[in-house]
């Protein structure tokens, strides 16, 4: 195949390729976004769960139903492993890694799917996507990004 002829198909195909890539860079967008909330939400996830298994086996070391030596120190023992236990931040961690990439794709549900129907859409689904995934991007940039059209409390002209 000839350059020339090579050039032919791209200028033809030009639409195409350029919703195609608008879909691929809203993807990768959005999986970069729903990454770094699912890695946050994993330390908060497994640092609040952590603590509350902390905070229950202490304050079981601090009752007895009968005076004994035994149990007290059974329950030392407990707490002890409990604070030293590496398994749940492990399991709580990966849990809320989940969580937070979740709600991040939930969050972001409509360039999602104008992100997966420019990339993976055929003909005019594909065109008409890239479309609509440049007219939400304008509008965020415009709401979001330059804070026009949002409702501010502590801001108000009257």
């Amino acid at each position: 195949m000839s350059i020339k002829t090579a050039l032919t198909s791209v200028k033809s195909n030009f639409t195409k390729y350029l919703a195609k890539g608008a879909g691929v860079a809203a993807l990768g967008i959005i999986a970069y976004d729903a990454h770094i909330v699912g890695k946050l939400q994993s330390d908060v996830y497994s640092k609040s769960r952590d603590a509350n298994a902390g905070i229950r086996a202490f304050d079981n070391t601090q009752y007895l139903t009968s005076p004994s030596v035994t149990t007290s120190n059974l329950k030392k023992g407990v707490f002890r492993w409990e604070v030293d236990n590496n398994l749940r931040t492990f399991v709580n961690s990966a849990i809320g890694y989940f969580k937070g990439f979740g709600s991040m794709l939930v969050d972001s549900v409509v360039p999602l799917g104008l992100g997966l129907g420019a990339l993976f859409g055929k003909g005019k689904w594909s065109k008409g996507s890239a479309i609509g995934l440049g007219i939400y991007a304008v509008v965020k940039l415009f709401k979001d990004v330059l804070g026009f059209g949002q409702y501010n409390d502590l801001n108000r002209k009257f």
